[in-house]
C-alpha cells in the first residue's frame, strides 16, 4: 500500500508539474504572438518625406514613439528568454533526481525480485498457507503472499511511471529549448529594427538642430493652438457640467451616472484604443522632450494617436454626447459623458452623432482628419469633472 500511495502522489505532482511547464509555453507563445503582430502594425504607419519642420517633427516623433515601443517589445522579450532558461534549469534539476530516484527504485525492486527467487527455491507458497495451524495463521500467511506479490507489480510500476515522467520532463526541456530560439529571431529582428530607426532618428534630429530657432516657433504655435483647444475644452465641459445640474429632473435618472462612472472607473487600463486601425501613438501625455533635444519641449493635454489612412475614431466606453464643437479649420472635437468621466475626440473631419445621442463601446464617432504626413492623428483627452487624467493610464496598450 506504500508504494501504490507513492505511486500516486508522483502521478499526481507530474501531471501538475507538466501542466505547469505546457501552460507557461503556451502563455509566451500567445505574448509573443501579440508582439509580433503589434510589431507589424507598427510598421505599416509609415512617416512622410516631407522635409518641412511639422513634417520632420511628426516623423521624428512617430520614429520616437516606434523605438520605445521596440524597447518594451525588447525587454519583454528578453524576460520571456531568461524565464525560459530557468524553467528549464528548474527540468535539468528535476530529471536529474528522477533519474537518481529511478536507479534506487530499480535496485529495490531487483534485490526484492532475488529475495523473491531464493524464497522460492527452498519455499513453496502453497505448502507454506496449507501447513498453517490454524484458520486465523492461513489468512496472514495468504494475505502474506498476497502483498509481497502486489508489492512488486507495484514497484514494477512505479518504475514505469518514472520512466515515463523523465520522457515528459525531456520533450517539456526541448519544447522550451525551440521556444527559446524561436524568441532570440524575434529578439534579434527587432534589435536590427531598432538600430536602423535609431539611426533615422539621428539624422532627423541632426537637420532640426540645424533649424532650432524655427523648430520653436513652429512648436510654440502648436502649443498656441493646443492652448485655444484646451480652453474650448474646458468650455465646454462647464457647459455640460451646468446642463446635467439644471436637469436634476431629467429623463436619465441619477443613478446611471453613478452605474457608469463605477463601471468606467474598474476598467481603468482596460478601455480600447480610440482608433480603428493599427495605431501608434505619436504624442504623450504632459510635459515631453523633443527627442535629441533638451532645451525644445512639448506640453500635450492629451495623447496624440496616429492611424493608418482611412482609421476612424471610436468610442472607449458607454455613454452620452454631451457636446459636439468647432476647433477651427474644419476640425470638430465632441465630448463623451461616462457618469462622472468625459471622453473628448478631437481633429475629427466629421461626425454622424449628436448631442444627446447614446453610444456604445467601440461606436464610430467620426472620420479623423489628416495631419502634415498625410495620416490620420486622434487628439484624446480624458476628464474627470474638470480635473484632467492622462489616457495612457486608462487604455489598453
Amino acid at each position: 500500500m506504500k508504494h501504490a500511495f507513492i505511486l500516486i502522489l508522483a502521478l499526481l505532482f507530474s501531471l501538475l508539474a507538466q501542466g505547469q511547464s505546457n501552460a507557461s509555453i503556451e502563455k509566451m507563445r500567445r505574448e509573443r504572438a501579440q508582439m509580433e503582430e503589434q510589431i507589424a502594425m507598427q510598421e505599416k504607419i509609415l512617416t512622410g518625406t516631407e522635409s518641412s519642420i511639422s513634417s520632420q517633427v511628426s516623423n521624428l516623433n512617430i520614429l520616437t514613439a516606434r523605438l520605445k515601443e521596440r524597447t518594451r517589445l525588447l525587454n519583454e522579450t528578453r524576460s520571456q528568454v531568461r524565464q525560459l532558461e530557468r524553467e528549464s534549469q528548474r527540468l535539468d534539476n528535476e530529471i536529474a533526481a528522477l533519474e537518481s530516484d529511478l536507479e534506487k527504485c530499480r535496485q529495490a525492486y531487483a534485490d526484492a525480485c532475488r529475495f523473491y527467487q531464493n524464497q522460492n527455491a527452498s519455499f513453496n507458497p502453497l505448502t507454506f498457507i496449507v501447513s498453517a495451524k490454524t484458520f486465523s495463521q492461513m489468512n496472514r500467511r495468504i494475505r502474506y503472499v498476497s502483498e509481497y506479490s502486489v508489492s512488486l507489480r507495484e514497484m514494477a510500476d512505479e518504475i514505469t511511471q518514472k520512466k515515463d515522467t523523465i520522457e515528459h520532463r525531456r520533450s517539456e526541456v526541448e519544447a522550451m529549448r525551440l521556444e527559446k530560439v524561436e524568441l532570440q529571431k524575434v529578439q534579434q529582428a527587432n534589435e536590427e529594427a531598432a538600430k536602423k530607426e535609431e539611426k533615422q532618428q539621428k539624422s532627423i534630429v541632426s537637420q532640426l538642430k540645424n533649424k532650432r530657432s524655427s523648430l520653436k516657433k513652429e512648436i510654440a504655435a502648436k502649443q498656441k493652438q493646443m492652448t485655444a483647444l484646451s480652453k474650448e475644452i474646458e468650455r465646454q465641459i462647464q457647459l455640460a457640467i451646468k446642463e446635467e445640474q439644471a436637469e436634476k429632473k431629467s429623463s436619465r435618472p441619477a443613478q446611471e451616472d453613478i452605474r457608469l462612472t463605477g463601471s468606467f472607473e474598474s476598467n481603468k487600463g482596460k478601455l480600447p484604443i480610440p482608433v480603428t486601425s493599427a495605431y501608434i501613438v505619436v504624442g504623450e501625455y504632459g510635459v515631453q522632450n523633443v527627442a535629441g533635444m533638451k532645451d525644445v519641449k512639448q506640453n500635450n493635454l492629451g495623447i496624440d494617436i496616429q492611424g493608418e489612412k482611412g482609421a476612424t475614431a471610436r468610442a472607449v466606453f458607454d455613454g452620452t454626447v454631451s457636446s459636439i464643437f468647432q476647433q477651427g479649420k474644419g476640425q470638430i472635437g465632441v465630448l463623451i459623458r461616462h457618469g462622472s468621466y468625459i471622453s473628448v475626440y478631437c481633429n475629427l473631419s466629421d461626425t454622424r452623432l449628436k448631442k444627446g445621442d447614446k453610444v456604445k463601446t467601440g461606436d464610430i464617432i467620426g472620420n479623423i482628419q489628416v495631419s502634415e504626413n498625410g495620416m490620420p492623428v486622434l487628439h484624446f483627452q480624458l476628464h474627470k469633472e474638470s480635473s484632467r487624467l492622462n489616457p495612457s493610464d486608462w487604455l489598453r496598450r
